[in-house]
């Protein structure tokens, strides 16, 4: 039980309010103590008021929630004083004094949660199932490190490392950690080309001796064959990968071509590694895996260009905002950059051998962190719904008006027709009024008179009337203002290029069947039966190098009308061990954050209790 004082003014407004602890007294009644009210002397003879002689509905809500209704109060002029002394006698103001009990009230509890607080709990209930999906997949490969990112609609919603990235130095996996991010530097070369595509200066669909004069001529079963720019990008053009035609077949990593060290100073000397080997198959008749493929995609860059290709590339890097993406080179500082480990025949730890990776910069000699893949595969994304991409920057090139409009004071007068009050123009013509008849009402006339001086001074019509919102027009209106997008790094219709299928490139990464397009591995939307198979559409690239293993997958969602892009999942991981495959973790993780609504979170009303 609570004793409340309230001091109110005359006018019922609540200016302050204390909660003083007092034993029930019987009856309901509460006997003042002037000890208690501090010392304040209070009129004799003066009934003071309590809540309950007040005519007041009942309550529904808590205490916090309800209206104290104080305009039945009758203005009262006793005198009250506090302890200063120095109280207005002439104020108005009245004490009152009155127990309150919280069992009139019913506390209200959260018994529902807001959508925003819902989101929290689903996506805190997801975080904890990626962490141990990735766990497992590192007692699985036993890998020392382990780094994942993963966005929902173009919002960065986890990041986590694992394990080590320097197991001597003891070191931990931080999201920041650099390493190599192996084949998915095809995508970024992809990207690359492409925006040339764009400007008009590739055709896909060209020879690639168009653009790289001394390419020699290519014979398959006696036919001389050409290779097109396209065949490049999605792996049918028969160049071969790292081992050459009729060679026997060995593990991928014991390939010799894996573990050169020496270094390639130009684009030239990279592609004289296999530019005179014969191909594995005619152009566009089988699909052919091929990282040297990618490194004559880099030629082509480079004389379209005229500039050497890691320079341009790095130009572009920094165009894209990727400022954690390098060139795999021994020789630079570069912070936070992984150790790299492998497993011997023994499954033991071991330092990676040193490698260097300058003759396949465009196919997988880039490194990279989670951070700038995830910002990268959004931009892809965004690019990839922006419909109205292609329109130019007209709002931000626009110039201004040679002619500044005139204010709506100028305007008005001069389109303004005849004023009465203005000098220039003659004053209207009034009938002169006939003799008053004694017959006729002076009232009505007076009447007639005032609405013929109205019609008068209003006789012409209003133009450019100009409305002034007052400072409280947009008080309780919420406008949805339009929603205005920059366009993207590609178009949209080059995007759904790139992630269409191709015939024919048909590959398995993780156990999904997918179908490579340019530069991204695709798989399509797939849902036969109800309650069955449901395979989720998405795009994504796997990469594995000495030492180190990656993946960047992008899954779109539908786009709905009035909700900001991008609209999907975008997951990037990182590993500094060889020969883990980590597409299947990929896509288990895009699923676990499927479906998440980062764009319109609700405002949450907290509710107190007593």
């Amino acid at each position: 039980m609570f004793l409340r004082a309230v001091k109110l003014s005359s006018f019922g407004g609540l200016l302050s309010t204390a909660f003083i602890s007092k034993a029930r007294q019987e009856g309901g009644n509460v006997k003042l103590d002037t000890d208690q009210l501090g010392g304040c002397n209070i009129k004799p003879n003066v009934k003071l008021k309590t809540l309950d002689d007040l005519e007041r509905a009942p309550m529904t809500a808590g205490p916090e929630y309800y209206d104290l209704n104080y305009s039945n109060v009758e203005n009262s002029e006793e005198e009250v004083c506090d302890n200063e002394n120095n109280y207005d006698e002439y104020s108005e103001e009245v004490v009152i004094t009155t127990e309150f009990e919280l069992s009139e009230a019913e506390v209200i509890r959260p018994n529902e949660q807001g959508r925003q607080q819902a989101q929290a709990e689903k996506l805190k209930a997801a975080i904890a199932k990626a962490r141990d999906l990735v766990w497992c997949k590192m007692y699985e490969s036993g890998s020392p490190g382990m780094i994942v990112a993963i966005s929902v609609n173009g919002k960065q919603v986890w990041q986590h490392g694992f394990g080590y990235s320097d197991l001597e130095n003891k070191l931990l996996a931080g999201t920041g950690c650099v390493m190599r991010i192996a084949s998915i530097s095809k995508p970024l070369t992809m990207a690359v080309l492409a925006k040339l595509w764009e400007e008009g200066k590739v055709d896909l669909d060209s020879p690639v001796s168009k653009y790289v004069k001394d390419w020699p001529k290519k014979v398959v079963n006696g036919k001389d064959v050409e290779i097109t720019v396209r065949q490049l990008c999605c792996h049918m053009s028969g160049v071969r990968h790292y081992a050459r035609k009729n060679e026997d077949e060995v593990e991928e990593f014991d390939m010799k071509e894996y573990f050169i060290k020496d270094t390639f100073s130009t684009t030239d000397e990279s592609v004289k590694l296999f530019s005179e080997d014969d191909l594995l198959s005619a152009p566009g008749e089988k699909f052919n895996y091929t990282t040297h493929g990618f490194t004559l995609l880099a030629k082509v860059i480079e004389n379209v260009t005229g500039q050497p290709f890691e320079k341009y590339m790095e130009a572009q890097f920094a165009s894209l905002g990727l400022l954690n993406t390098y060139l795999d080179k021994a020789s630079p500082i570069i912070y936070n950059r992984s150790k790299y480990y492998v497993r011997d025949e023994h499954h033991r730890l071991k330092n990676a051998p040193y490698v260097d990776n300058s003759y396949k910069w465009a196919g997988g000699g880039f490194l990279s962190n989670v951070g700038d893949l995830v910002k990268f595969g959004n931009a892809m994304l965004y690019s990839y719904q922006q419909k109205n991409g292609d329109l130019k920057k007209q709002e931000s090139t626009a110039k201004l008006p040679d002619v500044v409009p005139q204010t709506p004071q100028t305007k008005t007068e001069e389109v303004q027709p005849i004023n009465p009050k203005t000098p220039e123009s003659p004053l209207p013509k009034i009938e002169e009024t006939p003799p008053e008849d004694p017959d006729k009402n002076p009232e009505t006339e007076d009447l007639k008179s005032a609405l013929k001086a109205e019609t008068i001074e209003h006789s012409y019509d209003l133009t450019n009337v100009v409305y002034t919102p007052g400072p409280f027009s947009s008080v309780n209106k919420t406008p949805s203002p339009p929603i205005r997008y920059l366009p993207g790094y590609l178009k949209s219709s080059t995007m759904a290029e790139l992630w269409r299928p191709q015939a024919g490139a048909n590959l398995k990464w993780g156990g999904d069947d997918l179908v490579y397009g340019l530069g991204w591995a695709v798989r399509q939307r797939k849902k036969n039966y109800g309650f069955c198979l449901d395979h989720q559409h998405y795009v994504s690239h796997t990469g594995g190098a000495i030492g180190a293993s990656s993946v960047l997958l992008v899954a779109p969602q539908p786009v709905q009308e009035g909700v900001r892009l991008p609209q999907g999942v975008v997951v990037a991981i990182l590993c500094n061990m060889q020969g883990v495959g980590l597409n299947k973790l990929a896509a288990d993780l895009a699923k676990t954050f499927h479906g998440f609504d980062q764009e319109k979170p609700v405002k949450v009303q907290k509710v107190y209790q007593c």
